[in-house]
């Protein structure tokens, strides 16, 4: 049997307005029907449908009209999962957190937002979360310290003091002997405004900026899942921050699961993540994981801010970001929106 041949990234690129407009073509379809059944019953009921039902039929119909015209011409099949189930040996864990304002009209100083994923084998965890409270009761004198990053930056509690330099060398530390993969996403608000104003750079993507850099990241999540880990199965897990949002986040997840993305299909997300966020709090039983993430974002946004700096942690987050394949722009483990040819290797120093 031939080999597939996987679409290429501009084939999907060209494709993706034709996917969506028949996507939403078939909404509409649906709509207009319902409309008309409308306008059935009226009649079944010796009542004429008013002016206003007659002219959301004729919107409606026009609006499929466009449609259908958006949707002509071949699309290109998105990328999907091998074969194969993935081996409960390479099942994974997958911890977000972020830093930065999301809000692309925030007048939040820093200019960047940045959602990180670490990915870490499920077999693994134990040894990592071991080690990482190791390092807290040494240097911290609380196995169960929870570290914030702000904290760091605003020097209070243990960061504090002639023992600060110390005691981030020896994080810096930590961190290099840690077995994980980071993948990032920065968003640069201020370019991202004066690109595409305060709507999404497309019509296949959220209009949320949160959610969209979380479609970002999950699509080049699940690449790693297959590139560095023979495939395996992941579940997500993500510091709550409030019932609106986590409900956001969820309902955003289930879509990708649902619907997939312009590059990658749903079946692939199916196929990699168990269905449905696991929301903790950063001190909860999965505390090493999600403060890891935590502290791999901040190096990575400052990085992006100000491309000749050396941000704290950075030596160390650099080298586990996932170098995987390059996509249009970059690695797997960073993407950068809106993208600029400054940033070219920046992950290589």
């Amino acid at each position: 049997m031939a080999k597939s041949i996987p679409p290429e990234p501009q084939d999907l690129e060209a494709s993706r307005d034709a996917r969506v407009a028949r996507q939403r073509l078939e909404r509409v379809d649906e709509y207009v029907a319902l409309l008309r059944r409308a306008a059935s019953l009226h009649a079944t009921i010796g009542s004429n449908p008013d002016a206003s039902l007659r002219s959301l039929i004729q919107a409606g119909d026009a609006r499929r009209a466009v449609l259908q015209l958006a949707a002509e011409g071949h699309i290109a099949q998105r990328r999907r999962p091998k074969a194969s189930v993935p081996a409960p040996a390479d099942t994974c864990l997958v911890f977000l957190d972020e830093c930065g304002a999301h809000s692309v009209t925030s007048t939040d100083p820093f200019p960047m937002f940045c959602l990180t994923a670490v990915i870490v084998r499920e077999s693994s965890y134990e040894d990592l979360d071991l080690l990482v409270r190791a390092w807290k009761k040494t240097h911290l004198n609380n196995a169960d310290f929870v570290i914030h990053e702000p904290d760091i930056r605003a020097k209070v509690g243990p960061w504090r003091g002639a023992a600060r330099d110390q005691v981030l060398k020896a994080l810096a530390e930590l961190i290099a002997q840690l077995d994980f993969v980071v993948v990032a996403c920065v968003v640069r608000r201020p370019a991202y405004v004066a690109e595409f104003g305060q709507s999404a750079p497309d019509m296949s993507l959220p209009a949320h900026p949160y959610l969209m850099t979380l479609d970002f990241l999950i699509e080049r999540v699940i690449m790693v899942l297959e590139a560095q880990f023979n495939g395996g199965r992941a579940k997500v897990i993500a510091e709550s921050r409030g019932a609106k949002e986590d409900a956001l986040l969820q309902y955003e997840f289930a879509r990708l699961h649902l619907d997939g993305t312009s590059y990658i299909a749903s079946a692939w997300f199916r196929q990699q993540l168990h269905p449905g966020i696991h929301f903790e709090p950063k001190g909860g039983p999965n505390a090493s994981g999600l403060q890891l993430a935590d502290l791999s974002a901040r190096p990575v946004a400052e990085k992006v801010a100000a491309p000749k700096s050396n941000p704290e942690r950075w030596e160390q987050v650099r080298l586990k970001l996932c170098a995987g394949q390059q996509t249009k722009n970059s690695i797997l483990g960073l993407k950068i929106m809106p993208w600029d040819p400054i940033y070219a290797d920046l992950w290589k120093s």
